[in-house]
């Protein structure tokens, strides 16, 4: 999916749309040969967060609404069929292993379990069952692929996440070059951080599973956190798996720079908006413009709308409320777009220990300690990237807030609804799925929401799917969901 994230949420737009890959499949220096370098940065921007104003996911994940296109189902939750777009980027990474393994650079075939286990999980969150084991076949004769069960999709991409981390700890140790890549510059160590990050993350998307004994989310958890040699983890916002911006090549602007429409017609959430006011968070002066008229940098001279209300409703109310900050669209580069970073992976272990898989994070951290690591470094961020001028004083103030001080009593919800602040159109449909799993933070709805005023839990399968595949997508959809392809059904993952 490009972002279901769309692959992600950015993941369904961009997923969506086919792309010609035969660019990448010519070598210059040797026609008959690509590298797998090429492939490799064109696989980074496909994968990476990119467009988040044009996929839906900051839509649907109620940071922001628009009344500029009365079609658009993210605002309105009436999405129907989702993308398969992910499988065309699959077939790209499946080349690039080819030609990983021809040319003897084992970093780009780590990375290939990597990129197959970000996809092929955002493809099984955003459908349920998913041709897994038998996909990308076609050329081998098998155009018709069966569905495999949620359960064993994890089981796969799990797996394929620790030979992702072992494969690229060999490469780091022999200083392998990885060319073309445009996350890390060839730095194995640092995309050995992000592949063991990303896996704490789609071990806490299992929480519901923590009595499935072929999966053992809690003890795979522990064994990362126990071993730090074996399983390094991002240390700072250094270690952010993202894309950064320049403003040299037009090819690499921020994706909604000179956008007329992101600054006149998408205005900030009501329900986000109001989060970050009764917390007195100042990263909303980033996200967000004044109220027209009003101050800027003061709480009250903002305003969201209500993403529930009908078009026509939300248009009549932008007058007295904030559109997106202005640079989002005035500047060429902005905050870097991430896939998965520092800030989420200290929330992610404060879950855990507040859950009580492990006892304490790395360096005897206790919960407490990593929410307020992943707030501060959340902060940070934004002071490094959009010159938000929060200071040391006031991150500590923010963090001594008793509806911000960590709370045993409310832990699993406080790190969820800091984590969405923290996720602001980053990270494509993260925010979304996490609401799904945990119900935080509430979504607003109302007049304006299709499919009867619910948040749906999924995305049907593509039409297509049934004109090509249709006994087995059927069987999936029997077996799952009684035969009815329903937005508003619960996948295995979330029963």
């Amino acid at each position: 999916m490009k972002r279901f994230y769309i692959l992600t949420m950015v993941v369904i737009t961009a997923l969506a749309a086919c792309k010609k890959y035969d660019y990448y499949q010519n070598n210059p220096n040797n026609p008959s040969q690509a590298l797998p370098s090429l492939l490799l940065t064109d696989i980074c921007t496909e994968v990476f967060p990119y467009n988040f104003h044009t996929d839906g996911s900051a839509y649907a994940s109620r940071y922001l609404t628009t009344y500029g296109n009365t079609l658009n189902t993210y605002v309105s939750y009436g999405w129907i069929q989702g993308s398969y777009g992910g499988y065309d980027i699959l077939r790209q990474v499946k080349q690039m292993d080819t030609l990983a393994v021809a040319a003897g650079n084992e970093a780009y075939v780590g990375l290939a379990h990597f990129f197959r286990a970000v996809i092929f999980s955002q493809l099984t969150e955003m459908f349920g069952d998913i041709p897994y084991s038998q996909a990308l076949q076609a050329t081998s004769g098998n155009s018709t692929p069966v569905y495999d069960k949620q359960e064993d999709v994890y089981l796969g991409v799990l797996n394929e996440l620790e030979q992702a981390n072992t494969i690229m700890a060999n490469a780091a140790g022999k200083n392998l070059r990885i060319t073309g890549d445009v996350i890390y510059g060839g730095n194995a160590s640092q995309w050995q951080k992000a592949i063991n990050a990303f896996r704490l993350r789609l071990l806490i998307h299992l929480s519901k599973k923590t009595n499935d004994t072929k999966l053992n989310v809690v003890q795979q958890f522990q064994t990362i956190m126990a071993d730090a040699a074996t399983y390094p983890l991002m240390t700072s916002n250094d270690d952010n798996a993202q894309i950064v911006f320049n403003t040299t090549a037009t090819s690499n602007y921020y994706p909604t720079y000179n956008s007329l429409s992101v600054v006149s017609t998408v205005s900030m959430e009501k329900g986000f908006v109001d989060t970050l006011k009764a917390k007195n968070d100042p990263r909303l002066f980033s996200f967000a413009e004044p109220i027209p008229g009003k101050t800027a940098g003061i709480i009250a001279s903002y305003a969201g709308v209500d993403a529930g209300l009908t078009s026509t409703d939300q248009q009549n109310s932008a007058s007295v409320t904030s559109l997106i900050n202005k640079r989002y669209s005035n500047s060429m580069v902005n905050e870097p777009m991430m896939l998965i970073g520092y800030p989420e992976q200290e929330f992610l272990i404060a879950e855990a220990i507040a859950r009580g898989w492990i006892t304490g994070g790395r360096n005897s951290a206790t919960a407490a300690d990593c929410y307020n690591e992943a707030i501060t470094s959340s902060m940070q961020f934004y002071n490094t990237y959009a010159k938000a001028g929060i200071s040391n004083s006031d991150i500590s103030t923010y963090l001594a807030q008793s509806n911000v001080a960590y709370n045993n009593a409310t832990a699993i919800q406080q790190i969820i609804t800091q984590k969405y602040i923290a996720l602001f159109v980053q990270s494509d449909f993260e925010p979304f799925v996490e609401q799904r799993r945990t119900g935080f933070p509430t979504f607003d709805v109302g007049a304006g929401t299709l499919n009867n005023g619910i948040v749906p839990k999924r995305w049907a399968y593509p039409t297509k799917e049934y004109e090509q595949n249709g006994t087995n997508v059927k069987a999936a959809v029997q077996s799952q969901y009684g035969g009815t392809d329903d937005v508003n059904q619960a996948m295995w993952l979330l029963k």
